[in-house]
């Protein structure tokens, strides 16, 4: 499985502002010495160094995930709809896929708005002679779809979108096979519902389970989903929030990174992802919570094999 990021943030998206953009250029040229831009290669060498927050940007567009499967991008499966997908659907042009003649599938863990807005700017669904097929433990998707593109909402109607479009639905407690992977899903504690998602491909293992609130009060209770992210090779999980503001925001439906350390510490993950960034966060934000949620693990657990890493619009993992 190769995991591609397309968007990581939470509940609206959320573009870099010109002042964060000078603030990061001042910061950069206070760190820079005379040696440090001699030539290219000095220069590489001074920006690989520097804290991400400083070199990139986490991102801002909501939730896409690409999950690819086969040789030559032949088998993709896409996590959610958000903002992200309409760079996917350029980058699936790009690879000269979804001309007329392709099929992928859409793997729907809810319909928040923040999930889903991107699908009518996902210029492959207009090619006609592509198939896209949309799957979800919700067995009202294609309803769900349909009704974000009325025409109050969104001038281009569901069926003016040229691919052919298909839906299946399966319930938590069952499995779909779709591209070698055997998937089953977790309902999650979120305002209106909503599902996590496993994907198991022979020995390997990814779970994507975003808006989904873990707190104190059910940790107490929390064997069954223990067992369901046990032994992940990669978890991505919902950390909108601080512990400190997850505790003033019970029922909001998100999870903070300390809850997100605990929980894959319990179920011996490999790799822990933290996803779906609130929108108030700025990169150097970011940095700190992936900073805090390090030294978390280390405190709690410091022997245990678990890398944390923040996603980032462009990340690239090989499972």
């Amino acid at each position: 499985m190769l995991v591609r990021f397309w968007g990581v943030r939470g509940s609206i998206g959320t573009a870099i502002t010109h002042n964060e953009v000078q603030a990061k250029i001042r910061q950069i040229l206070q760190l820079a010495s005379p040696a440090d831009i001699l030539s290219r290669e000095t220069v590489d060498n001074f920006i690989s160094n520097l804290p991400f927050s400083l070199r990139g940007t986490y991102g801002g567009n909501t939730t896409c995930i690409e999950v690819n499967t086969g040789p030559d991008d032949k088998d993709i499966l896409i996590i959610d709809a958000g903002t992200g997908l309409r760079g996917l659907g350029n980058s699936l042009f790009s690879r000269d896929r979804m001309k007329g003649k392709d099929l992928l599938t859409f793997l729907m863990t809810h319909t928040h708005w923040d999930h889903i807005q991107g699908l009518p700017f996902f210029g492959p669904i207009y090619v006609p002679g592509n198939t896209v097929n949309f799957i979800s433990s919700f067995d009202d998707i294609e309803e769900r779809l349909r009704y974000q593109q009325v025409r109050t909402h969104f001038p281009v109607g569901f069926d003016e979108m040229g691919a052919t479009k298909s839906f299946a639905h399966f319930p938590e407690g069952s499995e779909y096979e779709v591209y070698d992977l055997k998937i089953t899903s977790k309902s999650v504690r979120h305002p209106g519902g909503c599902y996590s998602y496993r994907l198991q491909q022979g020995d390997k293992s990814f779970i994507f389970c975003s808006d989904a609130e873990f707190n104190l009060e059910t940790m107490e209770d929390i064997g069954p989903y223990i067992e369901y992210f046990t032994g992940a090779d990669v978890l991505v999980f919902d950390t909108q929030y601080t512990f400190e503001e997850s505790l003033q925001k019970i029922d909001w439906g998100h999870s903070s990174a300390a809850i997100a350390t605990d929980i894959a510490i319990k179920s011996n993950v490999k790799k822990l992802i933290l996803y779906h960034h609130d929108p108030t966060y700025d990169d150097n934000k970011m940095d700190a919570v992936t900073l805090q949620a390090m030294k978390y693990k280390d405190m709690m657990a410091p022997s245990l094999d678990l890398d944390i890493q923040t996603a980032y619009e462009g990340l690239e993992i090989r499972i």
